[in-house]
Parts: structure tokens; C-alpha cells; sequence
């Protein structure tokens, strides 16, 4: 096989496992040395760019096959996976983290305004929410599998109910977007207050 063929297979292979691979390395030197939670896993490989710099990554993933398929294939000394809902998530979680990692959940999620609450309940006053969601602005065919997409404005307004401020990024998290951009996907750093 030749040079050429074998990076293309390894390009399809890395984005196959986490279309948001760029967003994860990112997001790593950002939760450096913190305790984080991973709501909505999937695969798993993006939790294993946060274990590598956080002091602790807990997932949390609704799909009992990606969280035996996690466990078997990714153990972590500074990591565990567990099987949960955003909707109902333990009073063990509470409190407790520094930072929360939501890439590409929220438009899956039924009820988005109890998935927030819950999500800045987990978190320790000034804590971050790294969240990402598909621009609605941004010229793509709607999701089927997708319960809502929204607007770079939308998106804004959904997360200040529950955070505050609110900055949107590129998937890279160095440019700063507007609420009327058509970049996708957006990145959210929303704070929670003391």
C-alpha cells in the first residue's frame, strides 16, 4: 500500500472514531490538572485526549454498548466510564468538577433545559462547560437524529438561562464568534458563577 493510501486511511480512521478529534486537543490544555466530566462519550477517544492532561475524567455515556466497549478497550489510571443519563445524573456527581465536556449531545438530548441544570449542578462554583453544537446558520441539511439545531444566537441564549457569560469559539477555540455566525461547529465556554 502505498504512502498516500495509508494517511488517507488513517485521516478516515481518526475522524470515524471522533469527528471532533481538533476539538478535544484543544480542549486539553484547558482542563489541565482538572477533575472533569464527559457527558455523552460514544467512542470514547475524545475522553482519552482530556485523561492525558486532567487530573480526572469521569464519562458518563447512555449507550450500555459504548460504555463496555470503553472499559474493555481504554483503561485509565485517572479515568472511569459510566453508563447514565444527563437527565438523571447522580447525587455523587454533584459539585464535584471542575470543568464538564459536551461535544455534539445537546441537539440529541430531549430535554435540554433539565440537561443544562443538572450539568451546572455537577459542576464546582466557577467551573467551565466546553460545549459544541451544529450551527443552524451554517447551510447544512437538517439532522434527522437530532432533536433541535440552533443558531450561533440560539445556542447563546439557551446557555445563558443556566451560565454566565457565554463566549462562542471556532472548533479550534482560538476565534471568537458572533451570535451571527455560520462557522460550524460552535464551542461554547460558559461559566457557572459562584
Amino acid at each position: 500500500m502505498s504512502d498516500i493510501t495509508n494517511d488517507v486511511l488513517w485521516r478516515r480512521l481518526r475522524y470515524m472514531l471522533t469527528p471532533q478529534w481538533d476539538i478535544y486537543h484543544s480542549l486539553g490544555g484547558l482542563v489541565e490538572g482538572q477533575r472533569v466530566l464527559e457527558i455523552g462519550f460514544g467512542t470514547g477517544t475524545g475522553m482519552l485526549q482530556l485523561a492525558a492532561r486532567a487530573e480526572s475524567v469521569t464519562g458518563v455515556e447512555l449507550n450500555t454498548q459504548a460504555v463496555q466497549f470503553a472499559q474493555l478497550v481504554y483503561p485509565l489510571r485517572n479515568g472511569r466510564w459510566l453508563e447514565g443519563d444527563v437527565l438523571d445524573l447522580p447525587q455523587t456527581l454533584r459539585s464535584h468538577y471542575d470543568a464538564a465536556v459536551m461535544i455534539e449531545v445537546l441537539e440529541h438530548v430531549s430535554d435540554w433545559k433539565r440537561a443544562l441544570a443538572n450539568v451546572r449542578t455537577a459542576l464546582k462554583p466557577g467551573g467551565r462547560l466546553y460545549i459544541s453544537s451544529r450551527n443552524a446558520n451554517a447551510d447544512l441539511r437538517r439532522n434527522d437524529l437530532h432533536e433541535r439545531e440552533v443558531t450561533a444566537a440560539e445556542f447563546t441564549q439557551m446557555l445563558g438561562q443556566y451560565f454566565s457569560p457565554v463566549v462562542l469559539y471556532d472548533y479550534q477555540l482560538q476565534t471568537q464568534l458572533t451570535d451571527t455566525t455560520r462557522v460550524t461547529p460552535l464551542v461554547a465556554v460558559a461559566w457557572k458563577g459562584q
